[in-house]
């Protein structure tokens, strides 16, 4: 983990080098330049070994490339026993056909669309770029987008779709997550927001959804089940544990220290209420964490949602970084709050690596070998 670290405070250096520039601009596109060097070099050249899904992606993407039917039929032909997503689908046969039939082109192609992504939402909300890809860095977000590829994908959609939903914009906005769903099925839960923040953000309002959130926690199974979904993994999984998801429980009690950091940097700063759409941003996030002990896989949802609780922290603890800030800049308590806010990242990526480094493989991270002609991992025989 110290050479993981060691990376993070790459970003803070640029921070610090963008401050020495005369003018914004410079500053702002030397940061671009610098962050999109920093994460494009490392995600998008890392070997298959590192990342959860990254020999997964790797495999699959070779076994179609062999496939001659693969490489003749039309792009938009769909493979049901591929269990892909009808997007994802005609992108690889896209990529297979039209670009490369080197597995690795899917691991190189998503790491560049979502690194882009990435940058681009941060310029949209952050003056400070290289700082806020510290927080999304430590807070181990933008490790789990490049592991999430199809998610990932879908994720950037509502990046987008997001800046309508504030403007009021339902149209565009229902039309992207419809095309992020074609990436990944769990972009569609996104669709209750625009519903959602016709509703007065109250506490009596939250009290009510935070309490529906608990009998649906309570009756989940009893209504997947009615929903036709008992054979799904996800549930067979939940059941035949017969117990609540420890992660589950860690992700809900993360979620809570998150929350109060976020409602003691409001008091502190006495800042004005949140929007409407990052008030349900964050009771959406907290009701899906409610769910979580009971089948952790719903907490993907909060993939898509993490990001703009990020940007609304950090305008309040750290205004200055922010294009809209809430907060105010000399508070001293700011600086507390920011160690903090550090430090519960840190000790939740420390964690994952420590109970399920499975997921990361980040420890003994390695370039991919462009030179070998062989490469075997995860079942997957590449020659």
């Amino acid at each position: 983990m110290v050479l993981v670290f060691l990376y993070f405070a790459l970003f803070l250096i640029v921070h610090l080098v963008a401050k020495q520039f005369k003018t914004a601009g410079a500053a702002r596109l030397f940061q671009l330049v610098s962050c999109f060097i920093l994460l494009f070099g490392i995600f998008g050249f890392r070997d298959i070994t590192v990342l959860n899904d990254t020999s997964h992606y790797y495999g699959f993407y070779y076994l179609k490339a062999h496939l001659l039917s693969y490489k003749t039929e039309p792009i938009t032909t769909f493979h049901l026993l591929d269990k892909f997503e009808y997007g994802f689908q005609i992108l690889i046969h896209l990529l297979v056909q039209y670009v490369s039939k080197n597995p690795y082109t899917i691991i190189i192609f998503s790491s560049l669309v979502i690194t882009i992504g990435e940058l681009w939402v941060i310029d949209k909300h952050a003056k400070d770029i290289a700082k806020v890809c510290f927080y999304m860095l430590v807070a181990s977000l933008i490790f789990t987008h490049y592991c999430v590829i199809r998610q990932a994908f879908a994720l950037i959609f509502f990046y987008v779709a997001f800046g309508y939903l504030e403007k009021g914009k339902t149209g565009k906005y229902y039309l992207l997550i419809l095309l992020a769903g074609m990436f990944h099925y769990s972009a569609f839960v996104l669709l209750v927001l625009p519903v959602a923040i016709r509703i007065k953000p109250s506490k009596r309002n939250a009290a009510i959804t935070i309490c529906a959130a608990l009998l649906l926690a309570v009756f989940l199974f009893e209504i997947l089940s009615l929903l036709g979904l008992r054979d799904h993994p996800y549930y067979q999984n939940a059941v035949q544990k017969g117990a609540l998801s420890m992660i589950g429980l860690v992700d809900l009690l993360f979620m809570c220290a998150f929350l109060a950091l976020c409602l003691w940097a409001q008091k502190l700063n006495q800042a004005a209420p949140m929007k409407p759409a990052y008030f349900w941003v964050f009771l959406t996030a907290f009701c899906v964490c409610l769910l979580a002990p009971v089948i952790y896989p719903i907490s993907r949802i909060n993939e898509y949602l993490w990001p703009f609780m990020i940007f609304q922290l950090l305008r309040y603890i750290n205004p200055a970084a922010m294009r809209q800030p809430c907060g105010q800049p000399n508070n001293k308590a700011n600086s507390l709050l920011r160690i903090m806010v550090i430090t519960l990242f840190a000790i939740k990526l420390i964690g994952i690596n420590t109970i399920r480094p499975e997921w990361l493989h980040v420890d003994d991270y390695q370039f991919y070998d462009f030179s070998k002609t062989h490469h075997t991992y995860n079942l997957y025989p590449q020659e």
